[in-house]
């Protein structure tokens, strides 16, 4: 049976929800300005794996990592059991990548690309309780939360206000892992994700010819040219590859690149991204 794709809710156009930051600041970095961040996703399926590569994208030049909680403790199947562990583990990779790096939380559904699914519910509260530090040690520990914009509306509006309540900047996501959808498409489900309420859209594509990475590089200049915000556009796998490097030529506010075990298709090493990145520069 074919997996139905998930829908971005649209949101109402309003002055409260359409009014956005041009720039999203963490621990000093700032996205959306000049040279886009390389952000390393740590995949470590139990705690001293994921320290590891916290250690090993410490060694790079990316001032941003993934925390893809989704491939921590895959042998937790209960929500609660595995949140406890995400919670007690948390400080300890806080230490590892020290004050100078940011940290962005991120449980992919498996209906987006993720390991595993997860019920609504289980997601928001999961996000809620670390952004909001409900465990001793963990306050402060994260500076980015994901949210998958196509989830429920009163989730997603939830996890949005504790974060902003909580000074957790907002990334709101959503993926196609069949297709790559029409340049208006992409440019609306950014801008929709933009009036929910979150700090930084990103919308990852799956392309199959030369021009659907077109039609993502397209979408992306024609968001960047809001000037409402910055945002993430990435077209996955090898074909997309490009997508990844010339980020700042086409309005993208970030990129993500390994140090180790890749987290999604078309991913590349963080210091040859790096490189790339200053060669491209315009």
């Amino acid at each position: 049976m074919t997996q139905e794709t998930p829908q971005v809710p649209r949101a109402p156009e309003t002055p409260e929800t359409n009014v956005r930051r041009t720039t999203a600041t963490v621990r000093g970095i700032e996205l959306g300005r000049g040279r886009p961040e390389i952000i390393v996703p740590l995949v470590g399926d139990d705690r001293d794996a994921l320290l590891a590569q916290a250690a090993a994208a410490g060694a790079t030049r990316a001032r941003m990592v993934e925390w893809r909680l989704d491939r921590f403790r895959p042998d937790l199947e209960d929500p609660a059991a595995h949140r406890e562990q995400v919670l007690a583990t948390l400080p300890a990779l806080r230490a590892e990548l020290g004050p100078d790096r940011a940290m962005l939380a991120t449980f992919r559904t498996s209906a987006e690309g993720g390991s595993r699914p997860l019920a609504d519910d289980d997601l928001g509260a999961l996000l809620e309780a670390l952004i909001t530090g409900r465990r001793a040690g963990t306050q402060s520990a994260l500076d980015l939360v994901d949210i998958e914009s196509a989830r429920s509306p009163e989730v997603v509006a939830a996890v949005i206000e504790a974060a902003h309540r909580h000074g957790t900047v907002v990334v709101g996501s959503f993926h196609d892992m069949e297709a790559t959808p029409s340049a208006e498409e992409i440019v609306e489900t950014l801008r929709t994700q933009r009036r929910l309420g979150v700090d930084v859209p990103k919308i990852a594509v799956t392309p199959h010819t030369a021009q659907d990475v077109l039609t993502l590089l397209s979408a992306s200049l024609t968001v960047a040219e809001d000037r409402s915000g910055p945002h993430i556009a990435i077209s996955m796998g090898t074909l997309g590859a490009v997508s990844r490097v010339a980020a700042e030529t086409f309005g993208s506010a970030a990129t993500f690149a390994t140090a180790g075990e890749a987290s999604a298709p078309g991913q590349l090493a963080a210091d040859d991204v790096a490189e790339v990145i200053e060669l491209l520069r315009p």
